[in-house]
C-alpha cells in the first residue's frame, strides 16, 4: 500500500511542473502574437487563473485587466476634476467614455467570449481602444495638456492585447 502511495505521489509531483511549463508555453506563444509581449506576459502571469487557462480564458483575463484600468481611469478623473476646472469639459467626456467601457464594452466582450462569439468580443475591445484615443483627443482638440495621457495609452495597449488574443479564436 505504501509503495502505491509513493508511486502515485511521485507521478503527481512529476506531472505538476510539466503542466505548469506547458501552460507557460501557451501564455508565451499567445503573447508573442500580440502587439505587446511584455505587457501581455506581465498581465497574464500576474493572474493565477492563467496557469490552467485556454486561449479564451486568457482573453477573458485581458478583458478583465482592461476593465480594471478603465475603472482606475474613472477614479483618477474624479480626483483631478475638482482641482482642474479648466479641464472639466474634457474630463467629463473621458468619464463618459470610460463608463461606456466598464458598463458596455467589457460586459459585451465577456458575454461574447463566454458564449463562443469572439467576433463580438473583439468589437468590444476595439471600441475600448477607440474610447481611449477619443479621451486623449478631447484634450488635444482644445489645446489642453492631458493629465490622462499615460492612462489612456495603457488602456489602449491592454485593449489591443486583449483584441489580439481574442482574434486567435476567430
Amino acid at each position: 500500500m505504501k509503495f502505491h502511495l509513493i508511486i502515485f505521489l511521485s507521478l503527481h509531483l512529476l506531472q505538476t511542473p510539466l503542466t505548469t511549463m506547458g501552460d507557460r508555453s501557451l501564455i508565451e506563444s499567445t503573447c508573442r502574437a500580440t502587439p505587446s509581449y511584455n505587457l501581455c506576459m506581465s498581465t497574464l502571469l500576474a493572474n493565477p487563473k492563467s496557469s490552467n487557462a485556454d486561449i479564451s480564458d486568457l482573453g477573458l483575463i485581458m478583458v478583465g485587466a482592461t476593465k480594471s484600468k478603465a475603472t482606475r481611469a474613472i477614479r483618477q478623473i474624479k480626483s483631478i476634476y475638482a482641482s482642474r476646472t479648466d479641464l472639466r469639459h474634457s474630463l467629463n467626456e473621458c468619464t463618459q467614455m470610460y463608463i461606456a467601457v466598464v458598463q458596455a464594452d467589457v460586459p459585451s466582450a465577456v458575454q461574447a467570449l463566454d458564449g463562443g462569439q469572439p467576433k463580438f468580443a473583439e468589437d468590444g475591445m476595439a471600441d475600448t481602444a477607440v474610447e481611449a484615443q477619443a479621451c486623449e483627443r478631447s484634450f488635444t482638440e482644445r489645446r489642453q495638456k492631458s493629465p490622462l495621457t499615460q492612462m489612456n495609452k495603457d488602456i489602449e495597449n491592454v485593449a489591443n492585447v486583449a483584441r489580439a488574443i481574442i482574434r486567435m479564436l476567430l
